[in-house]
């Protein structure tokens, strides 16, 4: 058995798809070859490579459809260049068309995106066939989609034999994500270091979870679903309800207490860490269930450190106890692990399929979008332009550029947003010169048959990273690209033409990167309102004293949801050249007041969980009731320019004023404190508007 380490590079989704990738082409290609022969081969494996582009990991459901429609597509782009063949007017339109529909797909989302690159990778290669037949453009479509049709029937195959298999790897995924966030938080109570700048990390994490947690449902709720996975998805999100509750109190803590109770926090939270991670790794590599670590001993030593501090026990003891409860929810995840088909259930009144992202209507999407303020509209026109001057630049000067690189660069590059056109640019620029070192390098030291090998592992590698870290697959692209055109033209001196090539296509994308630009700060007061709604929707679940299951549950997914949106745009507007802010501070502000916001309002609900037996449910929900309306008509006012509050309702207040600890007052103070998030989260959404 692998040790952990290697477990946890080895079984991930991307690496283990690229694997799949790779094989698969093998696969056509040895049958076509058997079949018809070296040289119908070749095509063959060429619809078989730009169909595979769409191969994605995800659920099985999906998979027909997304395969089905890129054989055909990028079927219908080979036949269309094949028969443009050497007339350039004919050639342009089908460049303008496949790159305006690559474009318009964005509006779907990255399943139609990778359907986009794959019509774009089959017309670069079509760009190099300039047969004016027609009856010879004909067969070698038909030899193109065969093996794009046997690629999709082996890839189906292999999808029904690993339906399990990708549940596992996505829900392992998701737990690999929740370690990384409980490190970071762990970090928060080190008082050397600034909680701001923490928070920053711990915001970035909590964005990473939520989208691993988005394609784990994605994977297990679609289809049939699993009740041992459906029961632990959400145990997960629980455990990770219980972790934020705990973060109510961090800056009380911060100011009172002593530096040995901090580091004893962050010590069982670190435990926490590496049991989620050992959990993950034990999911993907199907080792038997790991049983959460011992945490009595971390808690007994938290314990007796409150105890020797009897004049801040008072506001420790809450933390306390919700450390408590996030033990237990680590526990309840390792047993959910552990449970086999047999013994699992799914959770009572909690449809999971309503977690998942509805079919997107192409007709509504489309009429969405057909105006020039539309960013995906603007974006297309981009593309094409960006396009046809890099075609008309491959006919102009045919001896100093190629047409299929300059074209592909284009592409791959440029995106609607700008800081991801800069970071691909980079990326793609820094791969292609190392990828050309590299692949002479191999040449110049490998027998062939050691190459063909590296072209295989480079397919693979290269697709694994597509969507993780585009200089990896850059620079496997571009080995790979080399090591092929060596036995196309052995003597040819492709790796200049190589770098040429990818420098053409990045000055081109960043020049066109200016026209008709869509700034995406214009979208932060859209995206504020929609927070600051969504958050409304969710503290009228979380305040309410028995919310129903389904609407709870969604109006938490809907908030960290919009909190994710906001989070991520404030990430890539930085590099934007024009934007409206000196700095992003008001942006970051806001999500570190809405972050502390959401952990106020879990604090509320695991209170009332772990005192339900213990309050009068009368005067709680008086209570809660009045908080409540005042939440939601804080969050929902408008943010706009106006007269600021008074600064001190900005700072977060502590526990160290209660003399009466009953349960009562302890709520009714936390309810308080919740108004007063509340409130300082409109003064952030508002200065970050204005």
């Amino acid at each position: 058995m692998l040790p952990l380490p290697t477990t946890r590079v080895l079984f991930r989704p991307h690496i283990e798809n690229g694997m799949m990738v790779s094989a698969t082409l093998a696969m056509v290609a040895a049958i076509t070859d058997f079949w018809l022969g070296a040289g119908p081969a070749v095509l063959a494996s060429i619809g078989a490579m730009c169909v595979s582009i769409v191969d994605q990991p995800g659920p099985f459901a999906d998979k027909f459809p997304i395969l089905g429609t890129g054989a055909l597509g990028t079927t219908l782009v080979t036949l269309l260049a094949g028969l443009a063949g050497a007339h350039p007017w004919a050639m342009a339109g089908v460049v303008a068309l496949t790159s305006a529909a690559m474009a318009l797909a964005t509006a779907f989302g990255r399943p139609a995106l990778m359907l986009g690159i794959s019509g774009v990778l089959a017309l670069v290669i079509g760009l190099a066939d300039t047969t004016a037949n027609a009856a010879t453009a004909l067969s070698h479509t038909l030899l193109f989609l065969l093996g794009a049709s046997l690629y999709v029937v082996l890839a189906l195959g292999a999808a029904a034999l690993t339906r399990e298999r990708t549940r596992r790897l996505a829900l392992s995924e998701a737990l690999l994500a929740f370690a990384a966030f409980l490190r970071a938080r762990a970090q928060l109570y080190d008082e050397h270091v600034p909680p701001d700048r923490t928070l920053g990390e711990v915001i970035d994490r909590l964005c990473g979870l939520m989208d691993k947690l988005q394609a784990a449902r994605e994977t297990i709720f679609r289809g049939r679903i699993s009740p041992r996975w459906g029961g632990v998805m959400i145990t997960l999100l629980d455990s990770h309800e219980a972790v934020l509750a705990s973060d109510a109190d961090l800056a009380t803590l911060r100011q009172g207490a002593k530096s040995s109770v901090l580091r004893q926090i962050a010590q069982l939270i670190e435990a926490l860490a590496v049991d989620a991670q050992a959990m993950a790794i034990n999911v993907a590599s199907q080792r038997p269930a790991l049983r959460a670590g011992e945490y009595a001993a971390l808690l007994e030593d938290l314990e007796k450190l409150i105890a020797t501090d009897p004049k801040h026990s008072h506001f420790l003891r809450p933390t306390y106890n919700k450390l408590v409860r996030v033990c237990d929810h680590m526990n309840h995840l390792s047993e959910a692990l552990g449970k086999d088909r047999e013994n699992a259930k799914l959770p009572q009144g909690v449809d999971l399929r309503a977690f998942v992202k509805p079919p997107i209507a192409m007709g509504v999407t489309l009429r969405a979008h057909a105006d020039l303020s539309s960013p995906v509209t603007r974006y297309a026109i981009r593309l094409v332009l960006a396009m046809l001057t890099g075609y008309g630049i491959t006919l102009a000067l045919p001896s100093y550029v190629h047409g299929g690189w300059v074209l592909l660069t284009v592409a791959l590059i440029m995106r609607a947003s700008f800081a991801v056109t800069v970071q691909r640019r980079n990326d793609r620029i820094w791969g292609t010169l190392a990828g050309c070192v590299f692949a002479a390098t191999l040449l110049q030291f490998l027998p062939t048959s050691a190459i063909v090998a590296c072209i295989v592992v480079g397919v693979g590698v290269s697709h694994a990273f597509g969507s993780i870290n585009y200089k990896i697959t850059s620079f496997s692209a571009s080995t790979t690209a080399l090591l092929l055109l060596h036995f196309l033209e052995p003597e040819g001196a492709f790796i200049a033409q190589r770098i040429i090539d990818t420098l053409t296509g990045g000055a081109l994308s960043m020049a066109f990167a200016f026209v008709l630009p869509s700034w995406e700060w214009t979208d932060v007061p859209r995206l504020i309102v929609a927070l600051l709604r969504a958050d409304s929707n969710y503290a009228r679940q979380a305040l309410s004293l028995e919310p129903g299951e389904q609407e709870y549950r969604l109006a938490r997914k809907g908030a960290f949801d919009a909190f994710t949106q906001l989070a991520t745009l404030s990430r890539r507007i930085s590099s934007e050249p024009k934007r409206k802010w000196g700095d992003l501070s008001t942006i970051n502000s806001l999500l570190v007041a809405n972050y502390l916001f959401a952990s106020d309002l879990a604090s509320v609900r695991g209170f009332l969980h772990g005192r339900s037996t213990n309050l009068d449910r009368t005067k709680v929900a008086i209570l809660m009731m009045k908080a409540r309306e005042a939440v939601i008509q804080s969050l929902d006012r408008q943010p706009s320019r106006g007269e600021m509050p008074p600064a001190d309702i900005l700072q977060r207040r502590g526990w160290y004023e209660m003399i009466d600890v009953s349960p009562m007052t302890f709520l009714q103070h936390r309810l308080q404190h919740v108004e007063l998030s509340a409130e300082r989260l409109v003064i952030h959404a508002t200065k970050a508007v204005g």
